[in-house]
């Protein structure tokens, strides 16, 4: 693969040149600090963007459109990492060489800046029938929180942990929110986020990245400067005592959130040992320490899993199981915690994980979102590329595990409970 970067006065351009894959993948990707206030702006207005534009005002004219160049895909992602916003348009689209158009890929390049730049906007408003459309999906989105538990307990426990946090602040934003749009204020919104958000492009596949870059610059019109800082960590505050809270809830089973600080933290330690570390105390499956005290040793749960928030500076773990286990699993996931600082792991366990982490670069070698998501981090914050990852993982040593394990500061503990506990409760 070869990889090249591209600066441009406004924007960049990062290629990866391979023949790997058929298809060609690219990512326009618009950047910024979080502001709460603008969230539900941004995922609203990632939406709208994808669903119609002025050339094509309603859904089925885009999806015409996308079969016309010989079945392209085109969708929005809104994603808050940190304290970073990401709005992401992801465009596939059949590499060229495979068709008999020698206009094909100027079509290509012209239809996603016609979707971006060229909103389905009259009199300074988004269309309405859209607007509603969009807003009712979003609604819904927000309401289906209610129905889903480890959804639910996530959201209650990093409200309990902190509500002023940005960390706790959902990225689709609350129902609240989201009447509180009009279609005139997201496109006064769509005007300021074209002008201050940073913007870089990604496009990986094999094609004259030269050309592209110039297919590009003729219709990509962006001409704002941005040198502005983006601030990629929140620190959450810590607690000398944890946080210990419960609410009911409609589930059969209880679902337990225990939340941990990660606390000055190296560069290293959080892109490179943070991802073994991991591994072996629960996203390593069946064989992490967590999925063996709590499901194989104790049967408490069917899984247990880790979220590592690094960019938040906070470790989450959930489990979904019956109410008198709780106290119980509780109990072994701070000792699993506690085994990691005593170094209750052997060479051959390092090994192992080592092995499964340079298998999971290896599948992200061969996925074109996965690669692109490595390469905007690697852009933006100066995470390692992932070929230099899986040297560098070969590279951790025990002592380094320990060390990081230290840094994991208990903050807090949120139980949702089960339907069943709030019944016997009430016949008592």
């Amino acid at each position: 693969m070869e990889y090249k970067k591209f600066e441009l006065e406004t924007y960049n351009i990062y290629t990866i040149k391979t023949d790997k894959f058929k298809n060609c993948h690219m990512e326009i990707v618009y950047y910024d600090n979080v502001q709460k206030e603008s969230l539900a702006k941004v995922n609203f207005l990632t939406s709208i963007l994808c669903h119609s534009s002025k050339n094509y005002p309603k859904r089925k004219d885009l999806v015409i459109k996308l079969e016309e160049l010989y079945q392209a895909s085109l969708y929005g992602v809104t994603s808050k990492v940190g304290n970073m916003i990401f709005s992401n348009f992801i465009y596939d689209f059949l590499n060229p060489e495979y068709i008999d158009d020698t206009k094909y890929l100027d079509n290509v390049i012209k239809f996603i800046f016609e979707v971006i730049e060229n909103p389905n906007v009259t009199n300074e408003e988004f269309d309405l029938r859209t607007f509603k459309i969009i807003k009712k999906r979003i609604l819904d989105e927000i309401a289906s929180v209610k129905e889903n538990p480890r959804s639910l307990a996530f959201k209650e426990a990093l409200q309990k942990m902190d509500s002023e946090s940005i960390t706790a602040y959902p990225v689709i934003g609350t129902k609240e929110d989201v009447d509180y749009i009009t279609p005139e204020s997201l496109y006064k919104f769509y005007q300021e986020f074209y002008q201050n958000s940073m913007c870089n492009i990604y496009i990986i596949g094999n094609l004259d990245m030269d050309k592209m870059v110039n297919l590009i610059k003729e219709n990509f019109h962006n001409r704002c400067l941005k040198n502005h800082k983006v601030d990629f960590y929140i620190k959450n505050k810590e607690r000398k005592k944890a946080l210990v809270t419960q609410d009911n809830g409609p589930f059969l089973q209880a679902n337990l959130v225990v939340g941990y600080n990660l606390v000055n933290l190296t560069e290293k330690e959080r892109h490179i040992t943070l991802n073994l570390f991991n591994e072996i105390l629960g996203t390593g499956g069946l064989n992490s320490k967590l999925c063996k005290a709590l499901r194989e040793d104790n049967q408490l749960c069917y899984s247990v899993s880790l979220s590592s928030f690094k960019y938040d500076n906070l470790e989450v773990i959930h489990v979904s199981l019956e109410e008198e286990n709780v106290e119980l699993a509780i109990k072994l996931i701070k000792k699993c915690l506690k085994d990691m600082t005593l170094g209750k792991f052997d060479d051959e366990e390092i090994a192992k994980f080592k092995k499964q982490l340079t298998m999971y670069a290896d599948v992200i070698l061969d996925n074109q979102s996965s690669l692109t998501n490595n390469y905007v981090f690697n852009s933006i914050v100066g995470t390692p590329k992932v070929e230099d990852l899986k040297t560098e993982i070969n590279k951790i040593t025990k002592e380094e595990l320990i060390k990081l394990a230290k840094k994991l500061k208990l903050n807090f503990i949120y139980e949702l409970k089960s339907e069943e506990s709030n019944t016997c409760k009430k016949s008592k």
